[in-house]
This record gives structure tokens, sequence and C-alpha cells, in this order.
């Protein structure tokens, strides 16, 4: 009996020492799985950011914009050559996208424009940018800018003298929640009726109206106070606006249990003091984990002690940019997070010189640019500033350090990347306790794997559909077939997966295209394919700022306007049009082995008798009352025993009998590929491909449920176009040349030896700014703003 109770008591003792080692253990395989999750999600979860500069940020109707697409890696910012096509959208305040078109991207950058029409109406407008594989995530995270655009021909808004503020508060406590009995930073922001931060001051009183604790603003309307609710108290905040008007705000309710975190910045140490409320016992693991755009800085495990934990971080380990700190409760569940920014150790910093600081109308203008030390791509624009161009920028840097990885709108964004202001310190942080974080949902990246439902597309532009049976089903299996009638021949060939999808990944497709999908219909008569819209139908919580005109600006305006009507009227003819696009030559089964022009040839007017004359690569069949073309396999110098693939300017045919009906005064050429061909999922003995004289199927009306529609492919690039005034006939001449836009280049490599740009001056007179934007090959973004002048004429 005393030896069993020795051997229990050792097995309690053993239990006691093994219990810190198994805590041990299971903390760290906590640890584990919570790096190895993120891991797993970033394997995954490619990014790709988007940013687009334009010529502008203010448009009239009739007038162009012109815009450089950036792509870079989510999480390097370095150009990234993943996607080959962007998809670029003019969104309306109500969510319409009123404008749409697919950029072509090479290595990384791409370039395009937007004619505005008159069709649309006066508003703030955003421009939008995303790529298929960008679908697959919240269109949070999709490039978007405002730009304003004014119908001079249409009554303008009303101008709203009200004085009222209208005034929007929130109140964001660190770490996420207000806890009773536990101190918190409380950020808040305080906007106007348009959205924009406004002066005011505030205090945080009692139900019994006493003051715990007053505060104001430091920049933007965002400033923060420390405050510690207490129970059973409630609690309100009083804001008094710049015209000393009051208004009444609740405060968040405290929490009676949870965390709360307080970040602080000792030298290069980030100290990060994490305290619970009360339920948690000391001894119960706590976990921090930081990271900057999907990079890891440091994932660690400590326990409470006296209901606190402090963790430190090395500032200097962190990555430039926006952090994201998350803290972890024992059950892995995140409890409180934060965003930290560091400023950018590296710019693009890029040098702007012109050879005069004023220049007389019609005159050239020399521009000497270089970048510091970094080979990189920039552009360039060069337009007439004015009264109605808004004066603030959110150029390429504040959005790939800033702005893309926050929610909502920052007022001003270029202030925070200004190191020599003694108060962006603080006001950056304000930023980041106020604007959250938009890249991911960390239920997103613990609940493992998922598919994606876009896939990229990796080397052109993919067209997808989906194909249906009489009964709307989606059908698996079933071979389709994709042509654009054209004298180039394009085919292309999908079979429908589990799904019922097909894709066609399409080869220089540019500009309107008349496209026509289709099966065979002597076998798969019942199906039917339906065509997928390529542009997302998601759209962001982005709150659209209001248009504000006031009385000065629609005097400009109407100069403007008048200015843009003449340039239009009197503007070198075919200035702007885009190149006519490189034909394709090269069908898509390469060379033919026979090619016959038929008016070199007797003209028949019977396709048997063309075939049987003088065709020598086609046998003519005809059994049980259909025609059959059979062609001679020049490899295995035999007969091919089943028809093969023929075509009319691209587009299958499949009735034999209908085909042999057409008439062959209307072909051109018939071109004979004499050996088995393959092309996606499908083969086919041999390829009989008939051009017509127009390239349009000459008249010849197609079978079956078909689908034909207009179909817009990528976009063909314009070249910028500046008159040039090289001698006195040309300075004299009486057409006037009432250009704003004075040089726009949307793609120059520039390192650090000398670029020179030449460009002449319009007969408008007044200031010109010269903004460049840029990012180099190691994804470092900058840009630089140079103004000069042009004085009136003589």
């Amino acid at each position: 009996m005393r030896s069993s109770k020795h051997s229990c008591l050792r097995i309690v003792l053993l239990a006691i020492l093994l219990l810190p080692m198994a805590t041990q253990v299971k903390g760290q395989m906590t640890l584990d799985t919570l790096t190895k999750s993120f891991s797993d999600y970033r394997t995954r979860a490619v990014t790709e950011k988007i940013y687009i500069h334009t010529d502008r940020s203010f448009y009239l109707t009739g007038e162009t914009m012109w815009f450089s697409v950036y792509q870079v890696d989510g999480s390097l910012h370095k150009p990234i050559d993943l996607s080959k096509v962007v998809y670029v959208e003019v969104v309306s305040p109500t969510n319409e996208a009123v404008v749409q078109l697919k950029v072509e991207m090479k290595n990384g950058f791409g370039s395009g424009t937007l004619f505005l029409s008159a069709s649309l109406n006066s508003a703030t407008y955003a421009l939008r940018a995303y790529t298929s594989l960008m679908k697959n995530f919240s269109p949070e995270l999709y490039f978007q800018k405002t730009f304003t655009l004014v119908n001079p021909f249409v009554r303008l808004p009303v101008e709203n003298n009200s004085k009222s503020q209208a005034l929007a508060v929130q109140f964001l406590p660190e770490g996420g929640d207000l806890v009773i009995g536990l101190t918190s930073k409380i950020a808040f922001q305080v906007t106007d009726k348009l959205g924009n931060g406004t002066k005011c001051r505030g205090a945080i009183l009692t139900a019994g109206n006493d003051t715990i604790v007053t505060f104001r603003p430091l920049k933007f309307g965002i400033g923060h106070f420390y405050f510690t609710p207490k129970a059973k108290e409630v609690y309100h905040a009083v804001i008094t606006d710049a015209n000393g008007a009051k208004s009444s705000f609740s405060l968040p309710v405290p929490k009676e249990k949870g965390f709360v975190m307080l970040l602080e910045e000792i030298g290069n140490q980030l100290e990060v003091k994490v305290t619970s409320q009360p339920e948690t016992m000391d001894g119960s693991s706590i976990y921090l984990f930081a990271h900057t755009r999907n990079m890891v800085s440091k994932a660690e495990r400590k326990f409470l002690q006296s209901k606190s934990v402090t963790f430190q971080l090395d500032r200097n380990k962190l990555a430039d940019g926006v952090s994201h700190i998350t803290i972890f409760d024992d059950n892995l569940r995140p409890v409180c997070e934060r965003l930290y920014f560091k400023q950018p150790t590296q710019k693009l910093v890029t040098e702007i010189e012109t050879d005069n600081n004023e220049y007389e109308p019609r005159q050239t203008i020399k521009l000497n640019l270089s970048v510091n030390n970094l080979s990189s791509n920039l552009s360039v624009a060069v337009y007439k500033t004015d009264s109605i161009s808004p004066s603030f920028r959110n150029g390429i840097a504040e959005y790939l350090w800033l702005t893309s990885d926050l929610n909502g709108t920052v007022e001003s964004p270029e202030y925070y990347l200004n190191d020599r202001d003694p108060d962006v310190k603080e006001a950056i942080d304000n930023l980041m306790l106020t604007h959250g974080w938009r890249r991911f949902k960390w239920d997103d990246v613990l609940k493992g794997k998922r598919s994606l439902t876009y896939l990229p597309e990796f080397r052109n532009h993919v067209i997808k559909g989906v194909v249906r049976d009489a009964s709307g089903t989606p059908a698996s299996r079933i071979m389709t077939y994709m042509a654009s009638p054209s004298k180039a021949v394009r085919l292309y060939v999908s079979r429908s997966n589990a799904k019922g999808e097909i894709f066609y990944e399409t080869r220089n497709f540019y500009d309107l295209n008349k496209i026509i999908i289709q099966t065979n219909n002597m076998i798969d008569s019942t199906y039917h394919v339906e065509l997928e819209d390529p542009f997302s139908h998601q759209f962001s919580s982005f709150t659209f700022p209001a248009m504000q005109l006031v009385t000065p600006m629609r005097k400009q305006l109407l100069s403007r306007s008048i200015d843009m009507q003449v340039q239009d009227i009197y503007k070198e003819k075919n200035a702007f049009d885009p190149p006519n696009p490189v034909p394709d030559s090269v069908t898509f089964y390469d060379k033919a082995d026979e090619i016959y022009y038929l008016d070199q040839y007797t003209r028949f007017p019977v396709m048997e008798e063309v075939f049987r004359e003088y065709i020598h690569g086609v046998m003519v069949r005809n059994h049980k009352e259909r025609f059959h073309l059979l062609v001679l396999d020049n490899i295995h110098k035999s007969l091919f025993d089943e028809d093969p693939l023929v075509m009319i300017d691209g587009v299958p045919i499949f009735n034999s009998n209908k085909f042999m009906s057409f008439s062959p005064l209307k072909i051109r050429k018939i071109e004979v590929f004499d050996r088995k061909y393959f092309i996606g999922p499908s083969s086919f003995p041999g390829v009989i491909s008939c051009t017509t004289y127009k390239g349009d199927l000459g008249g010849y009306e197609l079978d079956g449920k078909k689908l034909s529609i207009d179909y817009e492919g990528l976009q063909q690039q314009r070249e910028f176009y500046s008159p040039r005034y090289q001698n006195q006939y040309q300075r004299e001449s009486r057409l006037p040349d009432n250009r704003s836009l004075l040089y726009w280049n949307p793609s120059m490599k520039a390192d650090k030896s000398i670029q020179q740009i030449e460009f002449f001056s319009s007969d408008l007179s007044g200031k010109y700014q010269v903004v460049v934007e840029g990012i180099s090959k190691e994804g470092i973004p900058g840009s630089s703003v140079y103004t000069f002048e042009v004085k009136k004429g003589k």
C-alpha cells in the first residue's frame, strides 16, 4: 500500500515538473502554426499593386486623359512582369463604370488614353484599375483615385454656401477596444460635410457633464488623447467647430473584459504593452505577430504577469512603410492590432531643370532630367495650371508607401512623407490609428487554402465563357471554337471543364473585334455559349468627395472650354489617332503547304469544280447526300479518312453541304495544311482555310446557336502629338495653338545621366507645371514638380 502511495506521488511530481515543458511545447506549436499559416497565405496570395499617373486631375468633357500604368509586387514594390492586362475604368459617384478599357502591360509598365465624352455629367469621378488576379481579393485593394470632370455644355452644380459644418467624428481606441479600468490611447478624426479634416476643440464628459479630458486635432482633423473609462459611467464627447457651434457624439461603449495595447517608441525600440482585464490568468500565453506587406518582422510568445506583458521590437528591423502589429491570445484569437509607419530610408529624387524660367509663345523649351543613381522608369507631364486644378497630389510614393495599405481617404498624403515638419511623426501615428489595415483579414489567413476564382493573365488577354445545354445547365467536355473574322486567320479552341467554363487565350487582340463563338453544330447543336464580362462588378466602400465650384472657377472654365474647342477644330488632322495595328499576317497554323489565289485560275461558279479542278491536296467525296472534303496526308502519303477543319476567314464551317453551295467567286484565296494539326485540346486531319476579299465571311450565314458579338480587345497605344515650330513661317502661322497639355511621355528610361526633353510652348500664357513620377528597378518610387512660365505674346 505504501509503495502504491509513493508511485502516485512520483507521478504527480513528474506531471508538475513536465507541465511547463508541455506548455512550452504547446506554445511553440501555436507560434509555428501562426507563422506557417501566414507563410502559406503569402505564398498563395501573390499580390500586385497598380498605380496610374494621369496627365492631370481636372478635365472637361471632350478632352483626353493620358495615363501611365505601373505594376509592382505588393510586398517589395519592385516592377513585376506578372499580369499582362490591366483593366481601367472610370466610375461615377453611383458606382457605374461609364468608361472601360483594357491596357496591355509589358515588364510591369503600360499606358493608354481615355476620351471623356460629352455624354458624361459634371461630377467627381474615380479612376480605378486592377488585374484579373486582383479580382480574387477585395475591391478595396484596387487602385483608385479621383478626378474632376466638368461638362461645360450642361448646367453646372449650384454652389453650396451653407456655413453649417455637419461634422462627422470617429473615436478609435488603439488596439481596437476600450476596456473598463484600462488606460487607452484614443485616436479621433473630425471631418466636415465634404469629408475634409477640420479645426475644432473637444472634451469628454460624464453623464453629469463633468469634463474628464480635453483635446484638439493636430493635423487634418486627426489627433489623440488618453482615457481610462470607469465602470457604470456613461461618457459623451462635445465638439466645438471653428464657428463656435457645438455637437455631441457618443464614445465607443467600453467592454468589461478584454485587452488593450499601448505602443511607445523609445529610441530605436518599439515597446508594445498589452494589458488584460480581467479574465485572462497570469501565465497565459500572449503572441505578437508583426509584418510589413506580408514580410514577417517578428513573431514572439510571452506570458502574462500581473495581467500585462511587454514586447520589444527593433525599429531598424522593420521594413519601410506600413507595418501591421497583431496581438493573439492563448487560443490564437486576434485581440488587438494597430499599424505603425516607418519613413522610407530611400527616395527616388528627380532633378528637373529648364533652360529658362520664362518663355515666349511657340518657343522651344528644353528640359534636363536626371535621377539619383537609380535606374528608373518615369512618366512626364507638362501642363498649364489654373485655379480649378487641385493643389494637392497623391503621387506614386504616397500611394505605394501609404494610401494603398490604408482604408478610407487620406487627406493630403504628401504631407506624411515630409520628414522636415516636426509634427509629422505624431501626425502619421495618429493616421495609423484612424485608418485601418486593408490588405487582408486574419480569418482568411487562419482558415487555410482557398482556390483562385480568377486566373492571372500571365501571357495574353483571356476571354472566358460558359457552355450551357438547352436547360441552362453548365455542360462539360464540349469543344468550342472562337474566331474573329478577318484576313488574318485567328482561331481559338477550348473544351469546357467540369463547371462548363471555357478559356481563350488571345494574341495580338487589339481594339474592337467581331468574335464568333460556336460549337460543332453538326454534333452539339443543343449547346450555347455565354461570355463572361472580364470587368469587376464589385465596388469599394469609397466615398466620393462632393464637387465644389465657386464663381471665379466658372470664368476659368469658360476660358478653358473655348481653348479646348478651338484646339479641337484646328488640330492637325489625325494628330492623336492610334497607329494602325501591325497586322498579324501569320495564320494560327503558321505557313500553309498549298496556297491558291483563285484569280490566277479559271474562275468556276461552283465550289465543287474548284476543288476538283485545281486544289490538288483535297479530294471531294459525296456519300449519303453529304459532301466530304478529305485532305491528302503528305507525311504518310495517304488520304485522311475524316473531314478536315474547314474555315472561311478563320471561322470554322461544319456543314460541308452548305459550304459547297457557297459561291467561290467570293473567295480570294484557299490554303491547305496537309498534315495533322493540333490546336489546344483538339486535333484536325488537315486544314482548309478560305479567305474572302474583305475578310468578312462574304455573306456566308452560319448555322446553330452561335454567339456573335463585338468585343473590345486591348487598347492600341497612341503617340502623344506636339507641334514643332522650327522656322519663322511655322511660328507666324495664324492657326491657333491652344494646347494646355504641352508634353506627355508615359515611359521614359532614366538614370544619373541627364536626359533632355524638347517641346514647344503654345499660344496660352500662364504658369506651367512639369510633373515627373516613376519607380526604380529596385522598387523605390518618387515624384517631382517643377514650374515655369509662358509670357503673353507681343
